[in-house]
């Protein structure tokens, strides 16, 4: 069966998908030299061809989003999006972005077609408010969180949020906790008051496996309460 590669540019990057027209059992199937490096798709699953193990593993969801895979065969490369800089490292690729403001350098990862800081943001000139049991970030109030965001980037709506939930790359963006969203209460009652996602973990059972799924609850809060921050912006 004739299988057609397409060459397409990812961020400036040449990068090779290959359809697969034929069922071929990947997840931990053996692989050639020839194929080190790729990537393919079965039944909406992502594999990569890994040289190391020899073996098709499991893509990562940051080589999904990249849409390339990372391996030893190009171990340090970089993909820059905007101002952003990702490279390819030992054990996926690694995303970093400065803050110009403050030259505060946060990790970042990015989730179908937006890239998320995986860190709460720190930037405290005219904004922030002390927080004694936080560990290296500020927490702000709802009016604060909509403008402290670096150029470019924004705080997330609950849809946002929800989208990265359901993409499944809800657990390389946050840990637990509640985080201000961009999404306003309509409610005339409630003018003090806006909305704010509770990112939780529960235990699920697929097969015999049994993992951590991060899901997230959205809240009203009162907008003057301090919560983090994570900023997003578009790839």
């Amino acid at each position: 069966m004739n299988i057609m590669n397409k060459c397409f540019k990812v961020f400036g990057v040449a990068a090779i998908l290959l359809p697969l027209t034929a069922t071929i059992a990947f997840a931990d199937g053996e692989c050639s030299e020839g194929e080190f490096g790729q990537m393919k798709r079965e039944s909406n699953k992502y594999y990569v061809c890994d040289p190391d193990m020899k073996i098709w593993r499991d893509a990562t969801r940051m080589e999904i989003s990249l849409s390339k895979s990372c391996t030893s065969k190009n171990l340090k490369e970089k993909v820059s999006l905007k101002n952003v800089e990702i490279v390819c490292s030992a054990d996926d690729w690694e995303g970093s972005f400065v803050d110009s403001r403050d030259k505060r350098k946060y990790a970042v990862t990015v989730v179908n077609k937006q890239i998320w800081m995986k860190e709460n943001l720190d930037y405290e000139k005219m904004f922030g408010i002390s927080c004694k049991q936080c560990d290296g970030y500020h927490i702000y109030d709802f009016d604060d969180a909509q403008k402290v965001c670096p150029k470019d980037w924004h705080l997330p709506s609950v849809d946002e949020w929800r989208l990265a939930e359901t993409s499944g790359g809800l657990e390389n963006i946050a840990n637990t906790g509640l985080f201000w969203s961009a999404t306003k209460s309509t409610d005339p009652s409630s003018l003090k008051q806006s909305f704010a996602v509770d990112v939780r973990w529960k235990w699920v059972n697929d097969g015999a496996n049994r993992s951590q799924k991060f899901f997230i609850m959205k809240q009203t809060l009162p907008r003057r309460n301090g919560y983090p921050v994570r900023c997003v912006t578009e790839k």
